[in-house]
């Protein structure tokens, strides 16, 4: 089994008292597709931008390649 080419454990994003990302746990593997789906405003967006940094998490981790880009 490949190791996760990007892991998300635990990943939290609230604004102000709004929490949009409750413990999101993610694996994708290397060329392994993977589709995100769901209703508008139900965070999609929001996880994905918090993989790429351009959003902060307000917890959890963001593993990419083995290492984890929030510290």
């Amino acid at each position: 089994m490949n190791a996760p080419i990007l892991e998300l454990v635990g990943l939290r994003k609230s604004y102000g008292e709004n929490e949009v990302l409750r413990g999101v746990d993610l694996r994708v593997r290397p060329a392994e597709l993977v589709c995100v789906i769901g209703p508008s405003g139900s965070g999609k967006s929001t996880m994905l931008r918090c993989c790429n940094r351009l959003e902060e998490p307000t917890g959890g981790q963001v593993v990419v390649d083995g290492l984890d880009i929030m510290r």
